[in-house]
């Protein structure tokens, strides 16, 4: 097989791991939402803790998250931009995430490794944009 075949089998292989993920973020399914993330992961989160390693410590941030949801939520990819070679990939992407009132678009930028022939997450880091500069009553 060439590297290029190579490049773009690995690239569907994070899409569909992408879309297992945000399925499993609808679904509110802890388990399957850390089904391809290694072991030791480290991730930067928009909820607090600001880092937290490990997949026992980001399921429970995630359902905290869950469970404070009354009522329907939207998650979707905006942009996913993948870049893949050899044993290591990442994936950034824009997001819209809809939940309790609020409408955000949330940035991800993700790692993977290539760990025992699939890829794993080993770093994700989410962060919504601080406007800093804005008058608070403005909307970007």
């Amino acid at each position: 097989m060439s590297v290029p075949n190579d490049r773009m089998n690995d690239e569907a292989r994070i899409r569909e791991i992408a879309e297992a993920w945000r399925q499993a973020v609808l679904a509110k399914d802890t388990s399957a939402l850390v089904a391809h993330y290694a072991a030791d992961a480290v991730v930067f989160d928009v909820v607090p803790p600001a880092s937290m390693q490990g997949v026992e410590h980001y399921c429970e941030n995630w359902q905290r998250w869950f469970d404070s949801i009354n009522g329907p939520f939207t998650f979707e990819f905006r942009e996913m931009h993948i870049a893949a070679s050899g044993d290591i990939a990442f994936l950034h992407s824009l997001n819209r995430v809809a939940a309790g009132g609020r409408d955000d678009i949330v940035r991800a930028t993700v790692c993977f490794r290539k760990i025992d022939g699939d890829w794993r997450v080993v770093h994700e880091h989410a962060s919504v944009p601080l406007m800093m500069d804005m008058d608070p009553d403005e909307k970007p």
